[in-house]
Parts: structure tokens; C-alpha cells; sequence
């Protein structure tokens, strides 16, 4: 397996007014300064384990009986499996991108996390790449069955396969380099226990080049924090929000220094744009930090049910890219959808946009 990236909520698709998480990118040089970074120790962010997140879009996985090895037998180990589910189903999203549409635009449960979704990916020369989500279910062949997990979770943290080749960053792992290793291992877990698929994904237009190194990793340094005072009775949940943002809404809602790599003193602030395929309208993100021309007069609660309803302040419905609403990210627990809400709501401000959903 190469190219896509592993797990994304690669939320490419997400990047109109939604609050989601996604790039593109022909890969950079690489860095080890984040692969633990100490942002993994503000998560409480385990808050909600218990839910594991039953949308629609986890259709035909409730019955987690066994993993690959067959070793369900702790509870530690269910209660991992439970988290990992949730993090893939709801808070990033990752059937966006890694499970296909059927004719009715809907996500065929069939294929769930089967891949072959895809993006155009800008070229450094100007070209366009057609870039296809991978399987990522336990097939031997077409998916990630005989990958380890130390394979897997470098898929997701580093970006490379099993083969070691670099994937386009459409994904964001370089922003997924800063979840904590219990996160990391509870979506290996999960992964392992979901339907094999044989779903055979189209090749990319253009093959990563031999000897790319992936992209750089985020640094903890570069995720802005609230504004909150530590002593605010709100600043523990707006610290345990910036957690669960940083995989879940940076990559989409953050301008490009270069396709696919966020310019992070920019952070939350829109205008990264994408289109889903060549001749598909290009997306434009919404700016959703605290200034006039982001999310100004909103508040925790009016975030927290942009979340889980799909609607903008007035009821409006998002753009039609958005992770929004029940079966993504409305699945998410109040718990967590108010952390993060509450981290939105006290970010830096930043001025840029607004933006509409399309260009023109």
C-alpha cells in the first residue's frame, strides 16, 4: 500500500464551512520533533470512551467479537477497541475519505473503510494528481491485513506504508504525529477487528517518487492554545479541545504554506481551498477563530450545535463538503464537542476571509 495515507478523516472533502481535518501535498523532508509531542499529555481527551460512537456510518461493525489474533479477552483491550471506533467514526471522520459513495451519494456500508475516494492533488509543477483513498480494512491483499501495528501506527503518525514509501499528505499525519499513543493503539486495535473488504483501489495518476521523505510532523509548539487564563474554570476543557482540534479541524481550517503542509501561524483561520476531483468546484474553508471575519458573536453553544447538526449560527445548512452532522462528527459526545467548541471559541483571533463555500 502507498500514496493516500492511512486513516484520515482525510477530510480533503471537509474543507468548506465545516469545523474538519484534511490536506493535500506532494511529501517534504521529514522530522522527529513531534512524534511524541507533549501535546498528547493535555488529553483527557479519553473523555466519551464509553461512546462508541454508534452512527450509521458504522453500519455492520457493532458486533466486535474477535480481532485478527482473536485476543478481545481483557477489558482494557474492548474498552480500547471502543475508543479507537469512536475516533475513527467520529472525531476524525475517516470514512469520509476511506469509505466509497454509492449512487445515492451515501457511504456504502458494504465497503466501510474500503477506500478508492478521490482528491485532486496539486503538483509542484502545476499538474494535477488523482490521488485515491486506500483500503484500510484487515484484507491480506487489498487492505492492511499482514501490516504490524508498529506499520500501522507509523502510517498514521509518520505517513509511510509498509513498504516504507511516503504517502501524499492528503491525510493530515503530520498533524496526527501529536495524538497520544493510547489513541494511536486504540484505532490500530479497532482496525483490526472491522471486515476484511476486497475492494481494489485505482491507482494515483502519479506514483510517489522513489526516495521522497515524508512530511515534516507538526510540533506541539505550532498548535495555538486558548487564550483561557489557567486558572479559568473553562481552560482544562478549552486544553483538552485543542487535543481533539489538532487531529480533527487544523488541517482543513488552516491556510497552505504549500500544497498540503499548514501554515500554522495561520492556524483555524480558512482559506484552504481543494477540489474533490479536476473538474469538480473548488472548496474553500471557513476562518472559524473569534474575528469578525471567522466566528465573531458566536457562541460555545451555537459551535456545539454547528457540530452535531450540520447548520451554520442561523440553521443553515453547511456546504455539502462539511464532516458536520450525525453519521461524522455529530456523533461525537457533548463532552468532547463542547471541548473543542470551548477551544474554538477561545483561540487567538486572526483576520482572513470570510470565505463562501465555492469559489466562483
Amino acid at each position: 500500500m502507498k500514496k493516500f495515507g492511512l486513516i484520515g478523516m482525510c477530510l480533503t472533502t471537509a474543507l468548506a464551512v465545516g469545523l474538519g481535518a484534511c490536506s493535500s501535498k506532494a511529501a517534504t523532508t521529514t522530522s522527529d520533533d513531534a512524534a511524541t509531542a507533549d501535546a498528547a499529555t493535555d488529553t483527557d481527551a479519553t473523555a466519551g470512551t464509553d461512546a462508541t460512537a454508534g452512527t450509521d456510518a458504522t453500519a455492520g461493525t457493532d458486533a466486535i467479537a474477535t480481532d485478527m489474533s482473536g485476543d478481545v479477552t481483557s477489558a482494557a483491550k474492548l474498552a480500547s477497541i471502543a475508543r479507537g471506533k469512536y475516533l475513527i467514526d467520529a472525531v476524525f471522520a475517516c470514512g469520509v475519505c476511506h469509505t466509497p459513495k454509492g449512487t445515492d451519494g451515501k457511504p456504502d456500508m458494504t465497503k466501510y473503510l474500503a477506500g478508492s475516494t478521490s482528491y485532486a492533488f496539486p503538483m509542484p509543477d502545476g499538474t494535477t494528481n488523482i490521488v485515491n483513498a486506500e483500503n484500510i480494512t484487515p484484507h491480506a491483499e487489498q487492505g492492511i491485513g499482514t501490516w504490524t501495528d508498529a506499520q500501522i501506527t507509523n502510517g498514521i503518525r509518520k505517513g509511510v506504508d509498509d513498504q516504507d514509501v511516503a504517502f501524499w499528505p492528503i491525510m493530515p499525519y503530520p498533524e496526527y504525529a501529536l495524538l497520544n499513543d493510547a489513541d494511536v493503539q486504540a484505532m490500530v486495535d479497532y482496525l483490526r477487528t472491522i471486515p476484511a473488504v476486497d475492494n481494489v483501489v485505482p491507482a494515483d495518476t502519479v506514483e510517489p517518487p522513489a526516495g521522497v521523505l515524508e512530511a515534516a510532523s507538526a510540533k506541539d509548539s505550532d498548535i495555538p492554545h486558548t487564550t483561557l487564563a489557567s486558572t479559568d474554570p473553562l481552560f482544562a476543557a478549552a486544553e483538552r479541545g485543542r487535543y481533539l482540534a489538532t487531529g480533527a479541524c487544523i488541517q482543513c481550517h488552516t491556510p497552505e504554506v504549500s500544497p498540503g503542509i499548514a501554515n500554522f501561524k495561520m492556524a483555524y483561520a480558512g482559506g484552504r481551498q481543494h477540489k474533490a476531483t479536476a473538474d469538480a468546484k473548488t472548496a474553500t474553508s471557513t476562518n472559524i477563530t473569534p474575528d469578525a471575519t471567522g466566528l465573531a458573536g458566536w457562541t460555545i453553544a451555537d459551535i456545539v450545535a454547528s457540530i452535531k447538526g450540520n447548520t451554520d449560527k442561523a440553521k443553515n445548512p453547511l456546504c455539502d463538503a462539511s464532516p458536520m452532522g450525525h453519521g461524522w462528527m455529530g456523533d461525537m459526545t457533548d463532552g468532547d464537542m463542547t471541548d473543542i467548541a470551548t477551544y474554538i471559541h477561545t483561540l487567538p483571533p486572526i483576520k482572513n476571509g470570510p470565505f463562501t463555500c465555492y469559489a466562483k
